[in-house]
């Protein structure tokens, strides 16, 4: 191959490859996660919410978009977050333990902390937050509302 033909086919071949690797791959430039009425209430230290009777406690609930988690940070301290990854927002984050609550994405792998306001950790494919529902505690009920 002479060096003048060469000099032609790299620039288009450094295109070509741009272009694929821009095609074949999911962006992060918008964090719109579809969000839905997340509006209900509960007892959380009833026994049919047993997961968030203790801190650390996580519970399902549903509503929103796909689904609700509800984590107790601490007495009278909860959040909310819709389950839907921003990333791939056909799959539900789950959480992946007791205690420093995680909600991961079994499709991407994007790890989010509940102690955090939804901030996805190091590693995750996203850079977008976990959609976070208002909650208000009254010493007796939780209520979980869209802000």
């Amino acid at each position: 191959m002479t060096a003048t033909r060469r000099t032609r086919l790299f620039p288009m071949l450094a295109a070509f490859l741009l272009v694929a690797g821009m095609v074949g791959c999911k962006h992060d430039k918008v964090c719109d996660v579809p969000i839905g009425d997340a509006t209900f209430q509960c007892d959380p230290n009833s026994p049919l919410n047993s997961g968030i009777n203790n801190c650390d406690g996580y519970e399902y609930f549903t509503g929103g978009y796909n689904g609700v988690v509800v984590v107790r940070i601490s007495y009278n301290e909860f959040a909310a977050y819709e389950r839907t990854c921003p990333y791939d927002q056909e799959r539900l984050v789950m959480a992946d333990g007791y205690g420093n609550i995680v909600l991961e994405c079994p499709s991407c792998g994007s790890r989010f902390n509940t102690f955090g306001q939804g901030a996805p950790l190091e590693g995750s494919k996203t850079s977008c937050y976990l959609y976070q529902y208002g909650t208000y505690y009254d010493g007796h009920t939780l209520y979980v509302s869209n802000y």
